[in-house]
């Protein structure tokens, strides 16, 4: 059986193990914080950490990573921080192959994550699977019948800059109104602090300075009026950001992730359902969470070094083993 050790990367953690094409995990999964100073010295330390820590040889390196990343290069072209800057233009194929010999497969970690959540989890009943990551920041993947929707230069499904806001005077990469200028870990503070300014209003969430996403989940639970408020405009843009995916892809099922969504489940849900049908045009979807977890990016990157493709590199699996 091979052996393939994995990656899922994101702004903030890494995770990483020994896993086998079936979907097993050998070895403790493995978190540290993600250093974008060091990139590519993390990288090898955790693949040399992993090598040790199996009795067969390792058959490949698969990695689920944020941002822009060159599935066919092995380069990670545009490296997301939790700060919102980037690290770019780092060649870990040419990395992997000096120091190990072996071959490594890179996918952005929210396709990455559709094709884990195709193969190990709900793909069995639907032909196209579409899973959105509300993380650092909002992303996606789209998978149908077993192959992901790349785009002509492999970065299609980035979602995470649907404008649907563009009144908010916020925006993600230089994208007015960008979902995840107001949805995401990193945009929810944000948004909350830009309504604030704004607004004279009575409120637990007065301390701008320090805002998390979290404190506006939490101040809504606690009964606080106006956190309510903003997250009932925050689930209508997620209702939006959701209805334009659908209409673009027409997805059978919608998988929700991230630390911000499976954090917060119910209410990410709530805000979500009691909105989309107003932006589907498309026979609207099943939206619900994902089954796999805060491991989703691991599956994601043992769908995409499953046997059927480690012995040719850059070749999406297209059936499920």
């Amino acid at each position: 059986m091979e052996r393939i050790a994995v990656f899922g990367i994101g702004s903030t953690h890494c995770r990483y193990a020994v896993g086998t094409p079936s979907g097993e995990f050998l070895t403790d999964i493995e978190v540290e914080a993600t250093d974008p100073a060091d990139f590519e010295a993390q990288v090898l330390s955790a693949v040399r950490t992993l090598e040790n820590a199996v009795s067969s040889p390792l058959a490949a390196v698969s990695i689920s990573c944020t941002g822009l990343v060159g599935h066919s290069t092995g380069v990670v072209e545009e490296l997301d921080t939790k700060d919102g800057d980037a690290v770019r233009d780092i060649d870990l194929r040419t990395a992997i192959r000096s120091e190990f010999d072996l071959p490594l497969f890179l996918e952005n970690d929210c396709s990455a994550s559709a094709l884990g959540e195709w193969r190990f989890g709900v793909g069995e009943t639907y032909d196209s699977v579409a899973h959105v990551t509300f993380g650092t920041g909002i992303g996606a993947g789209v998978v149908e019948r077993g192959r992901l929707v790349r785009g002509e230069s492999g970065h299609a499904a980035e979602v995470g800059l649907f404008p649907v806001a563009p009144t908010t005077g916020l925006d993600s990469f230089g994208v007015p109104g960008a979902w995840e200028a107001v949805c995401s870990g990193r945009g929810i503070p944000e948004y909350v602090a830009h309504r604030l300014r704004d607004e004279d209003r009575e409120t637990a969430l007065a301390d701008i300075e320090s805002l998390r996403a979290q404190d506006l989940f939490e101040a809504a639970s606690d009964g606080d009026a106006v956190a309510r408020g903003y997250l009932e405009d925050i689930g209508r843009y997620n209702a939006a950001g959701i209805g334009t995916l659908c209409n673009a892809y027409n997805p059978g099922v919608v998988t929700l992730g991230g630390g911000v969504a499976l954090n917060n489940r119910q209410t990410v849900l709530e805000g979500i359902r009691a909105h989309l049908d107003d932006f589907c045009y498309v026979e609207t979807p099943e939206v619900r969470m994902t089954g796999l977890g805060d491991e989703i990016g691991l599956y994601g990157a043992l769908a995409r070094g499953a046997s059927e493709s480690v012995s040719k590199a850059g070749e999406t699996p297209s059936a499920r083993s």
